[in-house]
């Protein structure tokens, strides 16, 4: 959860003048919670877990993490100040205030309550699972709250081996907790990560806009199963890929996690890993056994690694030195270069022969080989091995059967050998060489190899004296650093495995030891005391810097700023960042003294009375909470947002299972089902670059190799098949291809289906084949081998409800078909996929109970909401209420977006660049990507606008659009276009002259002496046009301008003032003629939306209140943005384009389009009277009874309408339909939806409506409600209604990104 309430209070760091209420930020985290929540629909349990006081441990990491923040953002604002910028007179947010204890925490805590509450009463999809808040007040880290509630779980009898689990956050050890609880179906779900320039784009704040990923880590499993299943047959003892994991988090440490430093050098962007797992590889068939028992470190085996990894430390060591020898030998005197030359070569008496013979066949040129013995010393091997190199004849290795050894020989070959001139001063070299004896050879290398040591030792010295501040020499001190590192080894594996081990302990150290000096591990006894957490405020004092004081209570305050305080040492002004190795400016170390705990406490003890009591609460340890619906529970749930009233959800405190003589499992669960049983995932996608370490690649087995097309043809045609591998979807084999013919499957009609088979282009064949194996090579590391044969499939889109009420599975259509390689599809799965079962229709009172919310489907008053009132076998009648002015929607929509459409003028490209004087390629390169290589700087910038992605289908929307003819540019991009000219017209000059295909370079369009500056005048221009930060969408998108969206919101409050109300019945209306809102994902899926359309949202789950109604404002593939009438507390601002809390980004099939409906005539009524579409030709019955609603359990927000002027009012809406809407200013109110329940009796008396040879006549009825949402007012008294869970709202895609 913390990484939510990050992203949502301060998304941008480095922008001074970035301000941000505390309301903006509470509503910000609601909507980011309720995007997950519809992104994963948990079915069992949903559990929100806040950072509480954590670990001494982790206290370390969230201290420098807090110091550094705050120095990063004085210097923001320095760096603002000192360009002259004004900041705003309000203080920034200071993310440091997300630390338990805090005052916003406490008031995020109050606020998440409410949401919850709010929604498990009015979100159908918040009722059925249990749903449970861990909030700051309770100890420890959030995900090691929940992998506590996993463990306990899993403990249980009845637990399911194949549970699903999904985790939240971007945190790396989410990875290793996911792997090291042996559930095999765990997933992550993560934002997705930009690298480069594009990371450092402004953030918009709108969730819809972002990607999401779901990481499988049972994918992960097999990943690892295949790095380490070369062990199968080396290791003395059982392979088991459960212990192999377990190792796996162990070597995952050695690189750094939040507890301990990373080992000296073990960077994983150098490839620490891929090291790591070939020690690992080499040391465990003699290790004896596995080095991570479930959370408990065997300490001799762990020591193996160690000695093997110092290896490459003294490797490090040695490239070290080399490049300290080459910096100095570029910085010695031409003279004493010279002197170094003509020093002479050593041989010994052995090496002088083995010269001699090696001389005579470089001569002689014979191709005889000369061996030499298996006994000849390291020392004479390497002088075999220099010799031949320097003659540039081969050194091979050869094996002697009779010493079962390896041997050297020398080879002249065919081609060997140095030219004459390179081979006289070779002869030269060795023959001038002085001869000394073995023994003093001997000597001197033991000398040299002493000096070695010695500077070795130096180096660690050096190491250590810098680093952690310790007396290498001084064996105690050397201990205290070796023991405690170990100490937190086994201290971070118990925290994963079984929890805290301790709250006290800590690493007093900055760095880690060197490997080489872990050695004799088992002379540490580790034991831990488990002690207790901090308190709130004692975390708060231990990890705040000076700067963040006004967070803390007033009368600690002083223990950070008084020279006299006891604890002054602990927050000092400066400090050093030492990166440390790493690249990125968040991983250097930060140099700040450790609290000294003791101190620390008693410093706070003295003044603990000066506390209020409100403070001594907050400084106290709460419980988690349970949330349940309960619909017998009506209570009013107080608020400073609006009141909850009937608030239908139970709170209650929650307590994690507990084990009570259970033991925690080790592994895998028995019936966990793996590899092809594994149950169905979803698809996604890796990240798009090339990983420039070692990886795994895939190869690929053609099952499909040994058939001919024709016959793949006549067996797999027209038949099901699962593509997409790893993560397979379903669809049906339309067609297939190969080289030279494409073979089709047809359905006629009325006819028996068949095979046509028809030749194509070879080439376009071919372009397609390669696409498809370069995807899996550079996208999945797979290789697939070469692509004979295209499958052409038509994938499952999902779910379609038929008229009669069955479910059906519902394919692309012809012409929208993806093409597969052959090989990478398989013919089914061991385990399909529950959400897209067929399902046959079931009776009308099963699937329509009374009171079932519905949506009318037909005319008049399409989309009117209502009520079931009475089933039969065949017919049902509803309640609706309907506008009385309106029997169809007002047209104000499409007509002010036949205006915008007229003013918004765009020119094809070809009059564009007549206008502008340039060419048409010129001002295409200009208007996309154009990169411009300095090679002085070794920097490659792109200088075009970035308007226009042919590659990507995208567009700039307001700048560009593209017709079936060409790119057409607005008057918005031709006058960027007319600046750049203008400012730069050398640059524009030479680029028409200079048409290239390759990357420009700098001296391509300036003099060499002022090129790079010229480039960089114009990339800093770029800047302030800000074109990077434009938004790309595709370019069917369209969206209108922020004119006209307020002339849309002016017509809706204009039509909202004439509407009136009443409340009629239908009856005889057929099933095919309602749409509930739990079948709106399945009905409503092939809308057509056009800019301008009025729409109702059809939905019961969602940040959209149920019927409310709106006006389309933007479209992006199965996107809609939309204006709704009235605001609602979970709406935001479109990206500054409508009011505040009024706009949405909604699926498209969780609307109904009521400017164009789609509906009306899906089949007449057929059932017995012959019934029209309308419903029957009977009668329609609106009845109030002593002026109660009798809607009140169903449209809490239908007629709760805000008050769009200034200030904070609301419309407030009564139950018994006012004539003139009531005003009120309800506290807290915030401009958001409040209703309350009059409960005031009426004298209205009742009333009828008939439906009369097509025509409704209304009788008796005597009042109008103004200030309703949709055609009626269908609420439950139920209070403002907020957010109800959309399946994939917003711009979650159909590509994989989640």
């Amino acid at each position: 959860m913390n990484g939510i309430i990050h992203h949502c209070s301060h998304p941008n760091d480095t922008d001074a003048h970035f301000r941000v209420s505390e309301d903006k930020i509470f509503l910000d985290i609601f909507n980011y919670i309720d995007h997950l929540f519809t992104k994963i629909k948990p079915k069992k349990l949903f559990f929100m877990a806040i950072d509480g006081v954590a670990p001494r441990a982790k206290m370390n990491q969230q201290r420098a993490r807090r110091f550094r923040t705050a120095k990063e953002s004085a210097e923001a604002v320095k760096k603002a100040e000192s360009k002259g910028e004004s900041l705003p007179k309000e203080a920034p947010f200071d993310s440091n205030c997300i630390t338990p204890g805090t005052l916003f925490m406490e008031k995020l805590s109050r606020q998440l309550k409410y949401f919850v509450n709010k929604k498990v009463t009015e979100d159908s999809n918040w009722r059925n699972i249990e749903i449970v808040l861990s909030g700051h007040e309770v100890p420890g880290e959030g995900e090691h709250k929940i992998m506590e509630y996993i463990r306990n779980t899993k403990a249980q009898e009845n637990y399911n081996p194949n549970v699903r689990h999904c985790l939240y956050g971007l945190d790396a050890d989410l990875i290793m907790l996911g792997l090291l609880s042996h559930d095999p179906h765990f997933a992550l779900l993560r934002e997705e990560v930009t690298y480069g320039p594009s990371s450092r784009k402004k953030k918009t704040g709108r969730v819809e806009s972002q990607n999401f990923y779901l990481m499988h880590l049972s994918l992960m499993r097999e990943y690892l199963d295949l790095e380490f299943g070369v062990l199968r047959d080396n290791l003395p003892f059982e392979y088991d890929l459960e212990r192999i994991i377990d190792d796996f988090v162990l070597l995952a440490l050695f690189v750094g996690n939040d507890f301990l430093p990373h080992l000296p050098n073990l960077h994983i962007a150098e490839g620490a890993l891929g090291l790591m797992f070939h020690v690992y590889k080499s040391v465990l068939p003699d290790a004896g056994g596995y080095i991570n028992d479930g959370g408990k470190l065997e300490l001799s085996r762990l020591e193996m690694i160690f000695k093997v990894l110092s290896n490459f430390e003294r490797n490090i060591y040695e490239g070290n030195m080399e490049d300290l020898k080459w910096f100095k030998g570029k910085r010695k005197f031409p003279d004493m270069l010279e002197k170094d030359k003509k020093k002479k070569l050593i041989l010994t008496p052995k090496q002088r022969e083995i010269y001699d013979q090696v001389k005579k066949l470089v001569v002689s040129r014979s191709s005889e080989s000369i061996h030499f013995p298996v006994d000849y010393p390291a020392r004479d091997r390497n002088f075999i091995q220099n010799l031949a190199k320097d003659f540039g004849i081969k050194c091979l290795s050869g094996y002697d059967e009779v010493a079962e050894e390896k041997h050297l020989y020398v080879e002249y070959g065919s081609e060997d050998g140095s030219d004459n001139e390179m081979r006289h001063k070779t002869f030269k070299k060795y023959e001038e060489a002085n001869i000394v004896d073995d023994g003093d050879v001997e000597a001197s290398e033991e000398r040299e190899r002493q000096n070695e040591e010695d500077k070795f030792i130096k180096w660690k010295r050096d190491y250590y004296g810098n680093k952690p501040k310790i007396d290498y020499d001084d064996p105690e001190q050397l201990d205290r650093i070796v023991g405690s590192y170990i100490e937190g080894l086994q201290w971070v594996l118990h925290y994963y495995y079984r929890g805290v081990a301790s709250w006290g302990w800590f690493y007093p150290y900055h760095y880690s030891p060197k490997i080489s000096d872990l050695h004799d591990l088992e002379r540490f006894n580790i034991n831990f005391e488990i002690g207790r957490p901090f308190k709130p405020f004692e975390q708060l004092m231990g990890v705040l810097p000076e700067g963040s004081k006004n967070l803390i209570p007033i009368p600690y305050q002083d223990l950070l700023t008084n020279p006299n305080s006891p604890i002054i040492d602990f927050y000092p002004q400066e400090f050093e960042l030492d990166m440390n190795g790493k690249k990125q400016d968040w991983e250097a170390v930060v140099n700040i003294p450790f609290i000294d705990q003791k101190r620390l406490v008693a410093a706070l003890n003295d003044k603990e009375d000066e506390l209020s009591e409100e403070e001594k609460q907050r400084n106290s340890f709460g419980d988690s909470l349970l949330f349940t619906y309960d619909p017998s529970l009506d209570e009013n749930y107080p608020s400073s947002l609006p009141d909850i009233e009937h608030c239908n959800c139970r709170t209650e405190p929650y307590h994690l299972p507990t084990l009570d003589g259970l033991k925690l499992l080790k592994g895998l669960c028995n019936g966990a089902r793996l590899g092809v049983e594994a149950m169905a995932a979803n698809n996604n996608h890796v990240i798009q670059t090339l990983y420039r370490n070692e990886t795994m690649v895939i190869t690929l087995i053609n099952q499909f190799a040994d058939m001919s097309t024709d016959d793949l043809a006549r067996e797999k045609l027209g038949k099901r098949i699962f593509v997409g591998w790893p993560f397979l979807q379903e669809g049906t084999l339309q067609a297939i291809s190969d080289e030279t013919f494409k073979y089709v499957w047809y359905t006629p009609p009325n006819g028996q289906s068949y095979v046509d088979k028809y030749p194509h282009k070879q080439e376009d064949w071919r372009r397609k084949a390669d696409k498809c194996e370069q995807v899996y090579s550079k996208r999945y590391g797979t290789v697939t081998g070469t692509v004979d044969v295209i499958a052409h499939v038509s994938v499952l889109k999902g779910m379609k409800r038929l008229q009669s009420g069955a479910l059906v599975k519902e394919y692309a259509n012809a012409g929208e078909e993806i093409d597969y390689a052959m090989q990478t599809t398989v013919d089914g799965v061991e385990c399909e996929d529950p959400r897209y079962k067929e399902k046959p229709a079931i009776s009308l009172a099963e699937e329509f109970p009374i009171e079932t919310r519905l949506f009318y489907l037909g005319s008049p008053y399409y989309g009117s909401p209502g009520i079931i009132i009475q089933h039969t076998d065949k017919f049902l009648s509803v309640k609706m209420i309907v506008d009385k002015n309106y029997q169809k929607e007002p047209d104000f929509g499409p007509e002010i977006a036949r205006k915008f459409s007229s003013r918004t003028k765009y020119l094809p490209s070809y009059a564009v660049a007549k206008k502008l004087g340039m060419t048409g390629l010129t001002l295409s390169k200009l208007t996309a990507s154009l990169h411009v290589s300095c090679k002085s700087t070794d920097q490659r910038i792109n200088l075009g606008l970035n308007l226009k992605f042919e590659a990507k289908k995208q567009k700039v929307l307001g700048y560009t659009r593209k017709t079936k003819d060409s790119w057409e540019y607005s008057e918005r991009a031709m006058r960027i276009l007319a600046e750049y000219k203008d400012k730069f017209p050398e640059f524009i000059q030479a680029l028409e002259h200079k048409h290239k295909d390759e990357i420009y370079t700098a001296e391509d369009f300036y003099p060499k002496e002022e090129a790079v500056s010229k480039i960089h005048a114009i990339k800093d221009w770029l800047r302030t046009v800000e074109v990077r930060d434009f938004e790309k969408v595709s370019l069917d998108a369209e969206q209108l301008d922020k004119e006209a969206i307020k002339d849309i919101e002016k017509a809706a409050d204009e039509f909202l003032e004439q509407r009136k109300l009443t409340k009629i019945e239908v009856k005889k209306l057929l099933r095919h003629q309602l749409l509930k809102p739990s079948h709106a994902s399945t009905i409503l899926q092939n809308q057509n939306f056009n800019l301008g359309d009025r729409v109702v949202f059809v939905k019961d789950t969602g940040s959209v209140p149920i019927a409310s109604k709106g006006t389309i404002v933007g479209i992006e593939k199965t996107n809609i943005d939309v204006v709704f009438d009235t605001t609602f507390m979970s709406g935001s601002t479109l990206s500054d384009r409508c009011s505040n809390y009024r706009g949405m980004t909604v699926p498209s099939n969780s609307l109904l389009n009521l400017s164009r409906p789609q509906f009306l005539d899906r089949h007449p009524n057929n059932g017995n009277g012959g019934g029209s579409r309308h419903g029957s030709s009977s009668y329609y019955q609106s009845t109030v009874q002593n002026g109660h609603n009798m809607f009140h359990n169903s449209y809490p927000h239908y007629n709760s309408y805000s008050n769009r002027g200034s200030g904070r009012g609301v419309v407030h809406s009564s139950n018994n339909h006012p004539t003139n809407g009531s005003y009120h200013r309800p506290r807290g109110s915030n401009g958001y939806i409040s209703t309350h329940q009059n409960r005031s009796r009426s004298a209205g008396s009742q009333s009828s409506t008939k439906y009369i040879g097509g025509a409704v006549v209304y009788r008796g009825f005597n009042g109008n409600s103004r200030g309703s949402n949709g055609n009626g007012s269908l609420f439950r008294g139920r209070g403002g209604h907020f957010g109800n869970g959309l399946p994939s709202r917003g711009r979650g895609r159909g590509d994989g990104k989640t």
